[in-house]
């Protein structure tokens, strides 16, 4: 399938380079226990409903497969009501991709260089991570760059 007997969860993940120096995950999949992709499938009615118990339960045993983290998390962070319907989550996507937009656009009235990339929001650092010069610093040295 897609793993054996405790197989590492940071197998199913790239590492990029300048991030080796973290410790590896403690979490092992374990077959059988580890709620998979068609488990969480199976969790769900024909209409949309999530049997929640069943699915913590089985999250609580072995974790939640890599695949499918994402879509698990929305459930667990409230994001969508387990008693919603496939068409209510797709209504609430769709209000939510709206609302990101407009909120946007507010943004971009009251700063209009947000979303452009030509804004430093994150402070520049050095390869040893000390900060060079504010952002704001920067854009004040180079007015035209903005």
């Amino acid at each position: 399938m897609w793993g054996g007997p405790a197989e590492p969860a940071d197998s199913y993940y790239a590492v990029r380079p300048e991030c080796t120096d973290v410790p590896r995950t403690r979490f092992k999949i374990k077959p059988g226990k580890t709620l998979s992709a068609r488990k969480w499938q199976a969790a769900f009615s024909l209409d949309g409903h999530l049997d929640i118990g069943k699915t913590l339960q089985r999250i609580q045993r072995g974790g939640i497969h890599p695949s499918i983290r994402g879509e698990v998390w929305e459930f667990l962070l409230a994001c969508y009501d387990p008693e919603s319907t496939f068409d209510e989550r797709e209504q609430i996507r769709q209000h939510r991709r709206v609302q990101y937009a407009r909120w946007k656009n507010e943004c971009r009235e009251i700063f209009p260089v947000i979303g452009s990339g030509r804004y430093i929001t994150a402070p520049v650092i050095t390869e040893d991570g000390q900060q060079i010069q504010d952002p704001f610093v920067l854009s004040e040295i180079n007015p035209g760059k903005l």
